[in-house]
């Protein structure tokens, strides 16, 4: 079999498309381990998708996706951008088109095709939901996190200064507790002017990822200004916009196509 290695923006997925729906678990931890499989934080399968009549909209597919621990997750912000631009390669679907996540319905659109491997790509996240905020205490510091939905759960925490933003996103054992005490992914962030630089310690990667886009997203909402595009710096350097319409909320950023491997 082939599959494809897409990277957006800094996160790196696993993309093949089939019409059997089955649980591919340990085929997702074999294949995303970076020593011994391809490597990748997450493996999609896209899957046949009959559209009902009570539907308003054509859905393309829906998919299946696993984190590299091989735990299922509902929604990967990103990788709604890499299986996107994989689709629209593979003759699966148009250029913009719809399809069905485990949290929803997700819209992409690309919008720039840079060349036959590149092409800037945008997904719109929907709704955003507030959980209100928590207290931890980290070696007599105080931090206080804002609780988001953002299709999966996250922590926000604004630093005061890179030095501090720095000793946050580096303290794996203070990320790893607090993402399994609120089961949410945690983002550190900073602002410098419309910049935000940020880093996202993920569940099912158990670690900070190159980029996250639905943290990305959800950061960009605790800054609670909606009039204008914010850009959304993650350890890749590869930068996300991110911008609220509607009641909506949308990211786009460079998606590439690293290779077919042949399995």
């Amino acid at each position: 079999m082939t599959i494809s290695k897409y990277c957006a923006s800094g996160n790196d997925f696993l993309i093949f498309h089939s019409f059997l729906e089955q649980n591919r678990a340990k085929m997702a931890i074999k294949l995303c381990n970076r020593f011994y499989g391809i490597g990748a934080d997450g493996m999609v399968v896209l899957l046949p998708y009959e559209n009902k009549d009570s539907e308003s909209r054509e859905i393309a597919y829906k998919w299946e996706f696993y984190n590299a621990d091989g735990s299922f997750a509902g929604m990967c912000g990103n990788a709604s951008r890499a299986a996107s631009l994989y689709a629209f390669h593979n003759k699966l679907a148009t250029q913009n088109h719809s399809f069905l996540s485990g949290t929803g319905i997700i819209d992409t659109s690309i919008t720039e095709i840079v060349d036959s491997k590149h092409a800037y790509v945008q997904s719109n996240l929907g709704e955003y939901t507030l959980q209100g905020n928590v207290v931890e205490n980290r070696r007599g510091n105080v931090y206080e996190f804002e609780h988001i939905i953002m299709r999966i759960p996250h922590l926000v925490y604004f630093a005061t200064s890179m030095k501090e933003f720095n000793l946050l996103s580096n303290d794996l054992e203070f990320l790893s507790h607090l993402r399994h005490k609120y089961d949410a992914n945690i983002n550190i962030a900073i602002r410098e002017n419309d910049k935000i630089y940020y880093a996202t310690f993920e569940r099912g990667v158990e670690n900070i990822t190159q980029a996250c886009g639905t943290g990305a997203c959800a950061v960009y909402v605790s800054l609670r200004d909606f009039s204008k595009t914010y850009t959304l710096i993650p350890p890749s350097k590869e930068r996300l916009q991110v911008f609220y319409d509607s009641g909506l909320i949308y990211f786009s950023g460079l998606v590439t196509k690293v290779c077919d491997c042949i399995i």
